[in-house]
């Protein structure tokens, strides 16, 4: 038998993905690259590694076994790794981090701070919806979930690092006019943008609203934070959005902020992690130093935040 730590690399994303092609995007090969490696680590075994049923890849039951195998082994070999950097005073290892989408304009900050003070630190970083992320963090993963909305039915240690804070908001040539109708309180006047059902901004928002006793009009549903604001901006109605989200375009006039009382809406954004997760050396370190220097981090990468007001 002579297998290959590129083989099981391979398999071990086939079987994560269900799919040749998503593998190998994910690996940053080609397709046919990725079907040799699967050909080639078949060939050494007498009995199937996967099945075709409809058009998904699955993993035969010997296959998981063979996947279960390849997990076990490259634990330990980024072990020997993280021991090999520990002996010579470096820092090395893997962070696992998933963030809400909201986050992905803070969590890249955080990231290269850390790695400039810690070079062999591998961080994969997988942006989702809300529901994603506290599933991937259930299943172990992810080794961090960065959110704004604690959630009460998970066991959980924390590290709060930011306000965030939630603005109703609309393109700046709108402004006006959305103000005279919600100080009327025309509010089927206001054409709302939503994000999906289960993100922590839709639940904040409907929230807001049921508790006024307000009704409003769904513009459109949409799966990304992204997505909402560029919709905003074009003018096709109003949301709910994060000071993070959308400082360069308060500053360049391309969105404004309606002023209405109780907002803008409060949260925290948090690090979270299982209790009874027992975190490697580089996990723990980033913990540590985000604790000991969020001020600062904030302060220099969103200087803005307090210049516009928000």
């Amino acid at each position: 038998m002579n297998l290959t730590l590129h083989q099981l690399r391979a398999f071990q994303a086939i079987a994560k993905y269900q799919s040749i092609t998503k593998a190998a995007e994910a690996m940053n090969m080609t397709q046919p690259a990725v079907s040799i490696q699967l050909k080639n680590l078949q060939e050494q075994f007498s009995v199937p590694l996967t099945e075709i049923l409809g058009k998904k890849i699955h993993i035969t039951e010997f296959g998981q076994e063979l996947v279960d195998t390849a997990d076990r082994i490259f634990t330990e070999m980024n072990n020997i790794e993280t021991k090999m950097l520990e002996l010579k005073g470096l820092l090395g290892g893997k962070i696992r981090i998933s963030s809400v989408s909201t986050g992905k304009y803070i969590i890249p900050y955080l990231m290269a701070d850390f790695m400039k003070i810690h070079p062999h630190v591998d961080i994969s970083l997988e942006v989702s919806n809300r529901y994603n992320v506290l599933a991937h963090l259930q299943e172990n993963s992810t080794d961090l979930a960065l959110v704004s909305l604690w959630p009460e039915d998970l066991d959980l240690e924390s590290i709060s690092i930011a306000e965030n804070n939630w603005y109703l908001a609309c393109a700046y040539d709108k402004v006006d006019f959305f103000k005279r109708e919600i100080e009327k309180e025309n509010w089927s006047k206001i054409p709302m943008i939503l994000r999906e059902k289960g993100s922590g901004t839709r639940t904040m928002m409907e929230k807001f609203f049921f508790d006024r006793d307000i009704h409003v009009e769904s513009k459109m549903e949409l799966a990304t934070n992204e997505a909402v604001k560029q919709a905003v901006m074009a003018g096709l109605g109003a949301s709910v959005l994060s000071n993070f989200s959308m400082t360069q375009e308060l500053k360049d006039k391309r969105l404004a902020i309606i002023p209405y009382p109780g907002f803008p809406l409060k949260a925290d954004w948090r690090l979270i992690w299982l209790k009874q997760k027992k975190h490697p050396p580089a996990v723990n370190a980033f913990i540590r130093w985000l604790g000991e220097n969020k001020t600062e981090i904030f302060k220099d990468h969103f200087p803005a935040l307090e210049t516009l007001g928000i």
